[in-house]
């Protein structure tokens, strides 16, 4: 499957927690907001979006200090009750998993709803407000009649109508009179499923630091691996972007500790020193050793524990760059179909390439997609040096880029820029259909 992102070019608090207040009633313009929620494995990310109106995007913050990335990352966990994406995506009929889910999602957009009406500058505040959800999905396509769509629509409804019989409900239910009631506070019809992985390119399309040609985007979240590869090219009046949708498997960083912990945990007088609930905050890093990983209690780890170890990280290994390298491939096939030209060279000098997410700043996923191994296995299919010294020297290989916050970003402190791309997916959830996406095939974007 292929995605198109169309980009029509445009200019560009303190957080207190919200409390439930009622909007005052007002006859001023109808502004569609858009709510995007990245449900994440260990964190979850909103943005609030008007594409229709300013083009503004407000981050919602979740505690203090705005300058603390943890701020604006909410654990995806409900009192004990923890790994619920992950639960949702093993177990997507489990009425239990679906409950927990649904009663987690109906405080993050509570919560988000709260903040707005505290914080909305003031000419949002006079208008009328109309919103919609926008909920990320972890798989490459929503299929209808899926085991997992199915999960995350029933999920999104059923947030949405716990909403006003939680604590507080009836204080925002006030101004009933201008569409505010929050039992129509979004629609079913509003509500929408979009790949994670394709809503987080629309910040890139909409900056000025954009570049035409090709690209490949690998984001490691805590759960999933997502891998895009994509061609920017200009079409008329506006950009076009060719979006291949490659895949989505089940090898975030959480996985690859689960895999580690297991293997070492099937060894006779063997444990792991904490649970994978430890790691969820989304900034703790993993352990990237035997010994980090085994309680202290039990002494040195033995031989047999470390090659555990190791064999454990070798097979993961294996399983990304498996997933990765087949895109690549893939996207190099079809160009070459496109140009009618089996010679065609799409990458005669570098590629040009985003690692994001949390995971993506873990030693393991920088050591296997950055340092050589993915590259090593490229040297194969393009015209770069086998050498690496000398690949480097000729400017050839994989180039590392930065995913730059876009201008109509709101509220997000500067200090934490480096970090917005833990902020994308839910960024361009919040942008809108319109700016989202088309479908077509994959021959049809590569010959664009």
């Amino acid at each position: 499957m292929a995605e198109f992102l169309r980009r029509t070019a445009r200019p560009e608090s303190q957080f207190t927690p919200p409390r439930p207040a009622a909007p005052a009633v007002s006859k001023g313009p109808q502004i569609d907001l858009i709510l995007g929620i990245d449900f994440g494995t260990s964190c979850t990310k909103v943005v609030i979006g008007d594409p229709g109106w300013r083009d503004q995007a407000f981050p919602v913050p979740f505690g203090e200090p705005l300058s603390d990335l943890r701020s604006w990352l909410h654990a995806t966990k409900l009192g004990t009750e923890a790994n619920l994406k992950m639960r949702l995506m093993d177990d997507p009929a489990s009425p239990i998993v679906r409950d927990l889910a649904a009663r987690y999602l109906a405080t993050v957009i509570r919560h988000a709803k709260s903040w707005f009406e505290q914080h909305a500058p003031a000419e949002y505040k006079r208008g009328q407000w109309s919103w919609s959800l926008n909920l990320g999905f972890p798989e490459k396509s929503v299929r209808d009649g899926d085991p997992v769509t199915d999960a995350y629509r029933a999920v999104a409804h059923a947030a949405l109508q716990m909403i006003p019989s939680m604590p507080g409900a009836e204080v925002a239910t006030e101004s009933a009179a201008v569409g505010l009631n929050i039992n129509s506070f979004i629609p079913a019809s509003r509500v929408h499923l979009y790949p994670e992985i394709a809503a987080q390119l629309a910040g890139y399309i909409r900056s000025p630091y954009r570049q035409f040609g090709n690209l490949l985007l690998v984001d490691v979240g805590a759960g999933t691996l997502d891998v895009s590869t994509l061609i920017i090219h200009p079409a008329g009046d506006e950009d076009v972007v060719s979006f291949h949708l490659c895949d989505v498997k089940p090898l975030g960083v959480l996985r690859l500790y689960q895999a580690r912990a297991d293997a070492l945990n099937g060894i006779r007088g063997s444990r792991t020193a904490r649970s994978l609930e430890a790691f969820q905050d989304g900034c703790t890093a993993i352990p990237d050793t035997t010994g980090e990983m085994l309680d202290p209690s039990l002494g040195l780890p033995t031989p047999t524990l470390k090659r555990a170890f190791d064999q454990a990280t070798e097979d993961f290994a294996d399983k990304v760059l498996g997933t990765v390298l087949p895109c690549l491939t893939r996207f190099r096939a079809l160009q070459r179909k496109a140009h009618d030209n089996t010679g065609f060279d799409p990458w005669p000098r570098h590629l040009r390439f985003f690692l994001t997410g949390g995971g993506g700043r873990a030693d393991f996923y920088r050591e296997q997609l950055l340092k050589g191994p993915l590259e090593n296995q490229l040297v194969r299919f393009t015209r770069w040096h086998p050498d690496p010294a000398q690949r480097r020297a000729n400017g050839q290989g994989l180039r590392l880029e930065s995913m730059p916050p876009p201008r109509n970003l709101v509220g997000f402190p500067a200090s934490l820029t480096e970090h917005f791309d833990r902020l994308s997916v839910a960024y361009g959830l919040a942008q809108g259909a319109e700016n989202l996406m088309r479908l077509t095939s994959a021959e049809e974007a590569a010959t664009s």
